[in-house]
């Protein structure tokens, strides 16, 4: 296996069913980016965009952030795009890997408990309007 040192990207609405060494596929429909692991064993990963998941800034160049910690594949590799550039990380561990489970689980579980259903929300406005 040979680790890359940069990416290309793409746009697409829906991700395709094979995805090709290299490149960051980025659909603003469903919210993700994915890519196969740079570390050249080929698994897909996808990264969620978004208040509980990772930051995506484009300007020509791909930035990923938070790192991409792969502590759940055999690989255990740990990099960070920025620039469209593959900065190398030590491996995770698997302490690593559980504490960013543990982060990224309660990021999500905060974000849900935000979040009000639309109708309970729509239901607010009409009862604060009949008053």
């Amino acid at each position: 296996m040979s680790r890359r040192l940069e990416v290309d990207h793409r746009f697409v609405e829906e991700l395709p069913a094979a995805l090709k060494p290299g490149l960051v596929y980025i659909s603003g429909t469903h919210n993700i980016a994915a890519h196969l692991c740079c570390c050249g064993c080929n698994e897909e990963i996808v990264t969620p965009l978004g208040k509980a998941g990772w930051t995506l800034h484009y300007d020509g160049q791909v930035t990923l952030s938070p790192s991409i910690g792969n502590g759940a594949l055999a690989c255990s590799s740990h990099y960070i795009i920025r620039e469209s550039r593959i900065r190398w990380l030590s491996d995770m561990t698997e302490s690593q890997h559980a504490r960013a489970h543990a982060r990224d689980h309660a990021a999500a579980q905060e974000l849900n408990a935000t979040q009000e259903p639309w109708l309970a929300r729509a239901l607010k406005v009409i009862f604060n309007w009949v008053r």
